[in-house]
């Protein structure tokens, strides 16, 4: 917050008002900070703050590799740094953080709470930000199913973390779930096919993560395992399956699972 008030006051805060967004000059980085309306883009406000951070000995930076992330980084920026007095740019912004916040980094509810929720107090945004906290603190409380694979008698081929490649589709997974048999509702069965597979809806199905940063739902019979080095899996993939798994296991050629809550065999 000391680092958003300090760029506050030199007036470093992104677009101002009656400013058209795509202007051709909100994209530079160097005009943004030699020219004295200092407007930007988000990504570039993203870039000074990190800059900021970096010369008082954090570690800040913009994340241009993880597409969610620098978007969430660049929302957080433009939040933190409207003026106060122009609560209909927060406004503006707010959806795209409470968003990404929900889908991708659930695990910042504290600084939500902390730091997102009092700039809209005595708004109707206020109340609805304290709301989604609740209902996804309600939500992780929940007690989990736990599936244990002992009880299925080896049924259950792969395990959590492991990587394949799609036999029909050829994209690269890894797994972060498994049902004893198909789990889906009858529609989705019928518009994937699922009973014209060779084994049907009577098989094992996981729950993956997509080198495209998809989630989907696949047969066992269309996993075909790899045990490759890290080096040769996508950046896409690796990025992503880090805010899933503790590690990658370099003996093992697998991702060390951090839900063992609900698959302690995993």
């Amino acid at each position: 917050m000391a680092i958003a008030s300090c760029l506050r006051g030199d007036n470093l805060m992104g677009i101002g008002a009656g400013r058209e967004y795509h202007s051709l000059e909100h994209n530079f980085l160097g005009v943004a900070l030699n020219d004295s309306e200092h407007n930007s883009l988000p990504l570039i406000s993203a870039a000074i703050y990190c800059y900021v951070a970096q010369r008082l000995g954090l570690n800040a930076r913009p994340c241009l590799v993880d597409i969610d992330s620098a978007k969430y980084a660049a929302v957080w920026s433009a939040v933190l740094l409207t003026d106060p007095s122009q609560p209909a740019a927060s406004r503006h912004h707010l959806p795209w953080l409470m968003e990404l916040f929900a889908t991708e980094f659930p695990s910042d509810a504290f600084l939500i709470e902390e730091y997102v929720a009092p700039l809209f107090l005595g708004m109707r945004e206020h109340d609805h930000i304290l709301e989604s906290l609740h209902v996804m603190r309600a939500v992780d409380e929940m007690p989990k199913q736990i599936k244990r694979r002992a009880l299925h008698n080896g049924s259950i081929k792969y395990q959590i973390g492991q990587v394949f490649r799609h036999r029909r589709y050829d994209y690269k997974a890894v797994i972060t779930g498994w049902d004893i048999e198909c789990d889906a509702g009858d529609q989705w069965v019928r518009q994937m096919g699922i009973d014209r597979l060779q084994h049907g809806r009577h098989q094992s199905f996981y729950h993956v993560l997509v080198e495209d940063r998809s989630v989907r739902y696949v047969a066992e019979e269309n996993i075909d395992p790899m045990s490759p080095p890290i080096s040769e899996l996508p950046v896409s993939l690796t990025s992503a399956a880090g805010k899933h798994f503790r590690r990658w296991d370099t003996g093992a050629r697998r991702f060390v699972s951090n839900i063992r809550d609900e698959y302690p065999d995993d």
